[in-house]
């Protein structure tokens, strides 16, 4: 089921890439603007799709845990890379906390990468400008994370229920950012399946932090 609904996306998203980067001098300015909104939103929608997915196996047992020796430090460059086109053209920067000595651990590298993406991007959907910080350290055989923000805050009667599936913010100032309202819902359960938790604390109008923490064997 899986291929059949992402295969057509990717062969569409693929297309509308070749389009906008291709010699086609004939499209203007208009068909173009229209043509990278349908890439943000195809791109978006097979994210989201992969999210459902991956809730599904997930309860459904099918999602296993594959350990593996990891650079975290890399892990969270490439989460950050991945993350740019959700910042797009936003005053905003991203900065880390992490020790160049920081040691390798062997844990989930798809799930711990899938994790950072997710509070990442979740950062970036709700900062409209100033920053996100991740800050990391490894204590008594656990990776302790946290991924702070200069956003727009959550209430906190919202707090009771950010990782329910499909929760949307009731803060009026938070209608404008779209999202399925799984991301949290997916970093929770992954966080579960590794035997790890998370907490969020938040003001409204000053930020948010969400710190997780997981179980870990450090190499070396």
């Amino acid at each position: 089921m899986s291929r059949e609904l992402r295969t057509p996306l990717n062969r569409i998203i693929e297309a509308i890439i070749s389009v906008i980067t291709g010699e086609h001098d004939a499209l203007s300015e208009t068909s173009k603007a229209g043509l990278r909104a349908a890439l943000d939103d195809g791109t978006a929608f097979l994210r989201t799709l992969q999210n459902i997915l991956d809730l599904w196996r997930l309860k459904q047992g099918e999602l296993p845990v594959e350990i593996q020796e990891v650079n975290f430090r890399d892990t969270v460059a490439e989460a950050i890379f991945s993350v740019q086109d959700s910042i797009g053209d936003k005053p905003l920067a991203i900065e880390t906390r992490i020790d160049e000595g920081f040691p390798k651990i062997r844990t989930d590298l798809t799930k711990i990468s899938q994790i950072l993406f997710l509070l990442l991007d979740n950062a970036a959907k709700f900062t409209p400008r100033g920053r996100i910080e991740i800050v990391a350290r490894v204590e008594a055989e656990a990776l302790h994370c946290q991924v702070r923000d200069t956003g727009i805050g959550i209430c906190p009667d919202d707090r009771h229920y950010i990782f329910d599936e499909f929760f949307q913010l009731a803060e009026p100032s938070s209608r404008r950012y779209h999202g399925a309202g799984l991301g949290l819902t997916l970093v929770r359960d992954l966080l579960i399946l590794l035997g790890g938790e998370i907490a969020v604390s938040s003001e409204i109008g000053s930020g948010s932090s969400f710190a997780f923490s997981i179980p870990v064997q450090v190499v070396g």
